[in-house]
């Protein structure tokens, strides 16, 4: 590659450094737990982080990965690292003050048992919330499968009437019949296959990853499987019934399927309607959390904000950000600007703690703002006052905190008081709780000072997850984003024509810390109007079914003087019953499932009664317009055809 050997300036803590292309790696997968577009030697990592910050136990700045003999027992191992923390840690160690932990490198990305480090990990319950409505779709699809076998009996009875009386015997019906089933799975399964290929694109776009489909042995014989376990469980019904009628009563019109048999089918329709219902009310119910992040007060205005990020070192950084923040001001579309080390865009800020007089740790976030922050973000202060620029004391000597901060901390009449532990600033003000972390978690003890120097100096604890350095958060007018860019751009350029422009919309930024539920809601919508679709194909098999039994039923009615209305309501009513049971059993399912997925978010919505009575609702229309359109037939046929042959 021409990139071989060429050299890259890299800016590591406060200084710039070159470095030499030595190799080109693949892209880091989607899927996988290390993730990276640049890799450089360790050994620069003094440049990064402080003695003092590499030191600290805190904090896990890097992750050590540990090759094992083949014979090593991981258990052994993890038995010594106490002792290991001892000697390092010396007086400083107490049993369960520090732990560590050694995990299995394919354990990394669906396990948050473990604190996450600084690979990303998945929620294990979104893989499972997948699995599970792929099997539901599966179990539709089988029940659906048996109840249309089930529909089709009685114009296949005469075929069995007369293959009997030919000789054949039941073992080589149902051999026959589960034959047909098999085949049947196969050709489903080689078209599923082929559609698989055709939407495994935009379902990759869909749930942000990279799936593929390999045609190895382990694949092929799991399709081999499927197809032996659905055409088992789909066949194994039909067959039996099939190949159980009597051929004298078969040939002489006399077919009765017993009471038994009834039940079951009734029994798999209201299975494929609970199913149906529980997820169109998972739909409704996720619906609603995605409609509660986007319009939830946050405690700040997040509208038409956009962050522009200066990408260097404080003491680089912050100038730059200044006189950007002046120049653009200079325009109408630029409402307001502020400068902080760290926006709402990133989350969470600066986690530092300290030890107490009680041996307690204490641990909260922290942000170095500019005097307009509180302003700019149209926060509202509880007690005190915001930071004023004309009062050179703030800059030093003050800092602003919130309410989690006072309840955390036990401080009563806060304003004028020193802020625990060492630090030297006082509390000048108390803003009301804002949502700066994402709504997965309660807001945070919160401390906020204009400059962060003395602050750093006196923590015990400093964690960074993104680099701090200066950033400017500018409200632009509505109405014109185009135009905004534009003027943002051409300012950035004016005082920084040696820099990349990067910015992003914080409103845009906010929702990424929601793609998993958004994925989730879009995957549960097409899942569920899957079911319902397939549902209401068993139901129309079984309405055929009833309308064929009741042919001669419906005729007597319509001649001895019932409307259409009537005969149509007649039909419709055993099917309303079943939905309706299909709803009093799907309704504690939904509730439950939805309730543990709820407990992921500390800010929810909660689940009202009229979601159930609304899914419940749908699923009866869309059952009674599935079989008004057979009763209908039926209803509107001439009884003297069906009354002909009595």
């Amino acid at each position: 590659s021409s990139a071989i050997g060429k050299n890259i300036q890299i800016v590591l803590g406060d200084e710039k450094e070159i470095f030499t292309v030595s190799g080109i790696s693949e892209n880091a997968r989607e899927a996988s737990s290390i993730k990276y577009n640049m890799l450089i030697g360790y050994s620069n990592v003094n440049k990064i982080f402080s003695p003092r910050a590499q030191q600290s136990w805190f904090n896990v700045y890097g992750e050590s990965y540990v090759l094992l003999r083949k014979d090593a027992k991981p258990a052994q191992l993890a038995a010594k690292i106490p002792a290991m923390m001892k000697q390092a840690l010396g007086e400083d160690y107490s049993e369960g003050g520090f732990e560590l932990y050694m995990q299995p490198i394919t354990d990394i990305h669906l396990n948050n048992k473990l604190p996450a480090g600084i690979q990303p990990i998945s929620n294990p319950k979104y893989s499972y919330i997948l699995a599970t409505i792929g099997l539901l779709i599966l179990l539709v699809a089988c029940i659906n499968f048996i109840t249309l076998s089930i529909g089709r009996s009685s114009t296949r009875a005469m075929e069995v009437g007369v293959r009997k009386v030919m000789g054949a015997g039941r073992q080589q019906l149902v051999r026959q019949f589960w034959g047909e089933a098999f085949l049947l799975t196969l050709v489903s399964v080689i078209i599923g296959l082929g559609l698989s290929f055709l939407l495994i694109s935009p379902f990759n776009q869909i749930i942000s990853r990279e799936l593929t489909i390999q045609f190895d042995l382990t694949f092929i014989l799991f399709c081999i499987s499927l197809v032996i376990v659905i055409a088992l469980i789909a066949g194994i019904y039909p067959a039996i019934i099939l190949s159980g009628f009597k051929p004298v009563e078969v040939l002489k019109g006399k077919l009765s399927l017993k009471s038994n048999s009834g039940w079951l089918r009734q029994g798999l329709v209201v299975g494929q309607f609970t199913a149906s219902i529980a997820m169109i009310v998972c739909t409704i119910v996720i619906g609603q959390q995605m409609n509660y992040f986007n319009n939830k007060d946050l405690g700040y205005n997040k509208d038409q904000v956009v962050v522009v990020q200066t990408n260097l070192p404080r003491a680089d950084g912050l100038p730059l950000a200044e006189r950007y923040r002046t120049e653009l001001l200079k325009h109408p579309e630029a409402i307001d600007g502020t400068v902080s080390m760290f926006s709402f865009a990133e989350s969470p800020w600066v986690t530092m703690g300290f030890t107490n007089e009680k041996k307690e740790y204490k641990s909260f976030q922290y942000n170095a703002v500019d005097a307009n922050f509180i302003k700019a973000m149209n926060i509202k202060v509880k007690e005190g006052r915001a930071f004023d620029l004309n009062n050179t004391s703030d800059f030093i000597n003050a800092a602003i905190v919130n309410e989690a901060f006072v309840k955390e901390f036990g401080l009563k009449d806060p304003i004028g008081k020193k802020l625990p532990g060492n630090f030297e600033q006082q509390i000048i003000g108390v803003v009301k709780d804002f949502n700066f972390e994402s709504l997965h978690t309660p807001v945070s003890a919160l401390m906020m000072t204009m400059t962060p120097d003395s602050v750093f100096r006196r923590t015990e604890n400093i964690g960074f997850a993104f680099p701090p350095q200066p950033r400017l958060s500018v409200r632009m007018k509505a109405g014109n984003i185009s135009g905004n860019l534009k003027i943002l751009k051409e300012v950035w350029k004016e005082v920084a024509p040696n820099t990349d422009f990067a910015y992003g919309f914080l409103d845009e930024s906010i929702a990424v810390q929601y793609t998993a539920e958004q994925r989730t809601s879009t995957i549960v919508k097409i899942a569920s109007g899957l079911s319902v679709f397939i549902a209401c194909m068993g139901l129309f098999g079984l309405a055929t079914l009833t309308v064929s039994r009741r042919k001669k039923e419906i005729g007597i009615r319509k001649v001895m003087g019932a409307d259409v209305s009537s005969i149509v309501q007649l039909l419709c009513r055993d099917f309303a019953k079943l939905v309706i049971v299909a709803a009093i059993i799907a309704f504690p399912l939904a509730w439950w499932f939805m309730h543990d997925w709820l407990k992921d978010f500390a800010y929810r919505v909660n689940i009202s009664w009229w979601v159930f009575v609304a899914a419940g609702i749908v699923a009866l229309l869309i059952a009674l317009i599935t079989v008004s359109f057979q009763a209908i037939k039926a209803a509107i046929a001439n009884p003297v055809k069906s009354l002909r042959t009595e």
